[in-house]
């Protein structure tokens, strides 16, 4: 790492008063240890920490020469010049001050270069002039350059000239750093906006959406601190949705309200009046007084909000904050506008994924409906069949397949016509539903046929209990609307796997074989229900 040179004291430059020199020497000391802290690689923490102590130590010389001026008849444009002189290096150490906050470290030694430069111009030429000036008012001589000789005043006008050369040359020089930070901060936000645009379409919720854009923004970008948040509907306050970076926690401590009390917060003005708003210096913006003992503790010196809009409408305000002053300028501002833009859109598509996928689910669990019982229907059947039969398998566990049909339901159609019929069709799947295990799964496969799923039932007694549970959907009449009603009765084929088929088709095609024999011997049998299996118990 470049390191400027180290500054060397020439006895040439005393002043022959002991105080300034002391003083002076001190100065070179300061800055001779600031180069051999670069040169050793040091830290921002470490300029900043000089620049704080240089801006202390030039207010004390600055003060003590002024009080040299006021005890000797100094020439009044000399003093003017020199005070003046005295007022703008205290402003140049004030925004290297802030230059250090930003810019990389090896701008640093560039930095405290110019700085140098300046000091040895006005310690070798201003500050020896005003004490030749002095030792000469207190030897009762006239001052060096109070002659009419146009020779005489020409040091000081080279001096002048030079100073204020000087002067520019250090200016510009901040001028330029800042115009390079400004760059690079959005050359950051412009890779953030990017970024952002990657978190948006990587998100799988709002919450991963909402946490990644601000954890992005604050480890990309100036920002120290960004979160967003909306009003809830029936207080008022502002929910905290998401938030990262320091000093967040102030606004949990504190959220905002849709009050009088916080009219003049940033966030809660950016969202009642639709608009984005910054503060370029929040400490010493009077709207934002309530607040500045936590934006100074968190060194929130720069704030903006911006309203985040959803479907066309606000729906949340995104709030950075940067430890600088002066961090929003028109490009920034831009940029950051954008950035809620894209954050507007990423939120849209979440919707509208979120819509078509209640859609498809809609769509899908329609297809999977009897539209009229609201029961599963054929093609729902099949696949749960076929994931009993995967389960059973991988558990050793039994299942049983019950195919049911109405008994004499024809003559209800005849008689009372089909809409009596499809209401008996409802409130025979309706009380099926509330007779069966939450284990159990009910499908009607079309006219007046049933299916029955039982899933662990081991023991045939077992089986035949929750069969004989079963018959009592039928056992009461059916109101058929119009004080008519119905009574029906029940026949069923019973198929288990694996003894009765190994997938859904050969189960059914199984249950229905032993339906239709339990049909044919519908008026002198013993049981309702017919095993397909040999082995099973006998009607």
């Amino acid at each position: 790492m470049y390191a400027f040179p180290q500054l060397r004291w020439d006895p040439t430059m005393a002043t022959g008063f002991a105080e300034a020199d002391a003083q002076h020497q001190r100065l070179f000391a300061m800055f001779n240890a600031a180069a051999r802290s670069q040169a050793d690689g040091g830290t921002h923490d470490a300029t900043e920490a000089l620049l704080a102590e240089l801006l202390d130590y030039t207010r004390e010389h600055f003060r003590a020469e002024t009080d040299l001026m006021r005890q000797w008849p100094v020439d009044a444009g000399r003093r003017a010049r020199h005070l003046a002189a005295h007022q703008r290096f205290s402003s140049f150490v004030a925004q290297a001050c802030d230059i250090a906050r930003e810019q990389p470290d090896d701008l640093m030694p560039d930095l405290l270069g110019y700085l140098a430069q300046w000091l040895l111009h006005h310690v070798a030429t201003v500050d020896r002039q005003l004490a030749d000036e002095i030792h000469a008012l207190a030897a009762g001589e006239p001052p060096p350059d109070r002659g009419d000789e146009a020779d005489a005043a020409a040091p000081a006008r080279l001096a002048d000239a030079v100073e204020q050369l000087t002067d520019t040359l250090v200016q510009r020089s901040f001028t330029l750093l800042r115009q390079r930070q400004q760059l690079t901060n959005l050359e950051r936000l412009y890779r953030a906006l990017l970024h952002s645009s990657d978190v948006l379409i990587q998100s799988r919720s709002e919450r991963d959406m909402l946490d990644g854009l601000c954890s992005k923004i604050v480890e990309q970008t100036p920002f120290h601190a960004a979160w967003i948040g909306h009003p809830a509907d029936d207080t008022g306050m502002f929910d905290v949705l998401a938030k990262f970076g320091a000093g967040t926690g102030q606004v949990d401590a504190a959220r905002p309200r849709l009050t009088p009390d916080y009219r003049s917060s940033m966030t809660v003005r950016a969202w009642t009046g639709q608009e984005l708003l910054y503060s370029n210096d929040t400490l010493a913006d009077a709207q934002l007084a309530p607040w500045h003992a936590g934006l100074a503790l968190h060194c929130w010196r720069s704030a903006l909000a911006v309203p985040i809009r959803r479907d066309g409408r606000i729906w949340a305000v995104l709030t950075l904050a940067s430890p600088r002053r002066h961090a929003f300028d028109e490009a920034t501002v831009e940029v950051c506008r954008r950035i809620a833009a894209v954050l507007g859109h990423g939120l849209d598509e979440l919707d509208l994924k979120a819509r078509i996928q209640s859609l498809q689910s809609s769509e899908a669990a329609l297809a999977r409906t009897d539209l009229l019982t609201g029961l599963p229907n054929r093609l729902a059947l099949d696949e749960y069949v076929q994931q009993a039969i995967h389960r059973a398998q991988r558990n050793a566990s039994p299942l049983c397949i019950g195919l049911l049909d109405l008994d004499d339901f024809k003559l209800v159609n005849d008689q009372h016509g089909h809409d009596a019929g499809d209401a008996l069709l409802r409130a025979f799947g309706a009380r099926v539903r509330e007779t069966l295990r939450a284990s159990d799964f009910c499908a009607r496969l079309g006219g007046d046929e049933f299916v029955v799923v039982f899933d662990g039932l081991s023991a045939p007694t077992q089986i035949e209990a929750a069969l004989q549970h079963l018959h009592g959907t039928v056992e009461q009449p059916f109101a058929l609307g119009d004080a008519r009603s119905a009574m029906v009765g029940l026949t069923a084929g019973v198929a288990c796997f694996p003894g009765d088929g190994a997938n859904p088709r050969d189960l059914l095609r199984a249950a229905d074989a032993a339906m239709y024999q339990a049909k044919l011997r519908k008026r002198g049998r013993s049981a309702w229900w017919r095993f397909a299996s040999s082995a099973a118990p006998a009607d």
